[in-house]
């Protein structure tokens, strides 16, 4: 079975809540089911790979991507070993002692993102910030999850959504039509829709399945605790 079109869903989700005159507000809701999906789950095809280059005793800033939502993970490699920094709020990298004689393996970073606006006037989310300065010339490589564009039109356009899952989005367009007709089945799907999310997402999608372990903050706790981790306590 091919792909639908935009359109195609939207009109399915109109005529489930018997509301065929709402296509232009089920195309708003389309994109707004898309949107709910990029913005508040890790889905795995919305996950890309960056590599930032960073010369000797350089913070940053570095650009990020106007697609840029939120990192996944940062690290770079030194002699095949891994080394991942871990993220800190803008207050707590304020706070580092920044002297220039400082300088070693990066083990923090720090984000300071703009409002759409002011992104798409300077083409780039933000900047990326990294603690301590680099001792020498290393490659960051910055996995990050994407936004993704709103369909324009959706109740006329041919564009096939981003999301495979079709069944889902149709279904989770016509529950929020439901909401605005006040349909008596809108409990009824939203509780169907979170079952058939959670089905997917198990399957394919932000790594619900994979074992996580639960760690203390490697900043704070590790086996000398004196030391910063970096490549002195390796």
């Amino acid at each position: 079975m091919a792909y639908l079109q935009s359109q195609q869903i939207v009109s399915l989700a109109c005529q489930i809540c018997k509301c065929p005159g709402f296509s232009q507000l089920g195309g708003t809701f389309l994109n707004m089911t898309l949107e709910d999906l990029w913005l508040h789950r890790d889905l795995k095809m919305n996950r890309v790979t960056e590599f930032i280059p960073v010369q000797a005793n350089n913070f940053g800033p570095f650009t990020l991507p106007l697609n840029y939502l939120r990192t996944y993970d940062l690290f770079f490699e030194q002699n095949n070993l891994p080394y991942f920094l871990n993220p800190i709020s803008t207050e707590e990298y304020d706070q580092e002692f920044k002297d220039p004689s400082i300088a070693n393996y990066p083990y923090e970073f720090m984000t300071i993102l703009v409002d759409e606006t002011t992104a798409i006037a300077q083409n780039s989310a933000g900047q990326l910030f990294i603690y301590p300065q680099s001792s020498g010339a290393i490659t960051l490589t910055h996995r990050y999850m994407v936004k993704q564009p709103d369909i324009a039109s959706p109740e006329t356009s041919a564009v096939i959504p981003w999301f495979p899952d079709q069944d889902y989005l149709i279904h989770a367009t016509a529950t929020r039509l439901m909401k605005i007709t006040d349909d008596t089945r809108y409990e009824r799907f939203i509780a169907e829709g979170e079952k058939m999310l959670r089905i997917h997402l198990i399957m394919e999608g932000d790594e619900q399945q994979v074992v996580k372990s639960v760690r203390l903050d490697p900043r704070r706790f590790h086996s000398n605790r004196t030391l910063k981790p970096t490549k002195i306590t390796d």
